[in-house]
């Protein structure tokens, strides 16, 4: 009996900060194709985006694409972590003969799958990247899907993206 009085009572003190606790987590918004807004001068970000399936089906793809100045590019690449592959963090984007870039990688954020608001565990998910363009011209931006691991497969899926600048 006592017992059970002690545990009552731990369980009402608790039970209000953990409910002020979850409702105050911060929600994260996840940078997706369909919620990411024109970045760089107001601009419409163009987007590409590429499954799992069809990684699964054509494992080195290469797209042709062409952005206005100012403009911005949103590339969502489909992506399963769980299974050891991953893409790297940062694109490979070709510098002019100078040494300057026509565009910028802004950021990279993994968008894992959900049903509602909670997460599918072993289910392929995203990664998003967002570039801005810099001036105009062409360039290259390459992207690598690999087991990072030393002895781990590399290259398994690559896209190429042939960027024109106008």
């Amino acid at each position: 009996m006592k017992k059970a009085l002690i545990f009552g009572l731990v369980m009402a003190i608790m039970l209000p900060l953990f409910v002020i606790g979850c409702t105050q987590a911060e929600l994260k918004t996840q940078p997706t194709p369909s919620n990411v807004p024109a970045l760089n001068g107001g601009e419409e970000a163009k987007t590409i985006e590429i499954s799992t399936d069809e990684f699964a089906a054509q494992n080195h793809i290469v797209k042709d694409i062409e952005l206005k100045y100012p403009g911005s590019l949103i590339v969502s690449l489909g992506s399963n972590p769980t299974t050891g592959f991953s893409w790297e963090e940062d694109a490979a984007i070709a510098m002019l003969l100078k040494g300057e870039m026509v565009l910028e990688q802004v950021s990279h954020e993994y968008v894992e799958p959900q049903e509602g608001d909670e997460p599918i565990m072993g289910a392929p998910g995203k990664d998003v990247w967002v570039f801005d363009t810099k001036a105009t011209g062409t360039t290259t931006v390459k992207f690598t899907y690999s087991r990072p691991w030393e002895g781990g497969e590399k290259g398994e899926w690559t896209l190429r993206i042939d960027v024109t600048i106008k």
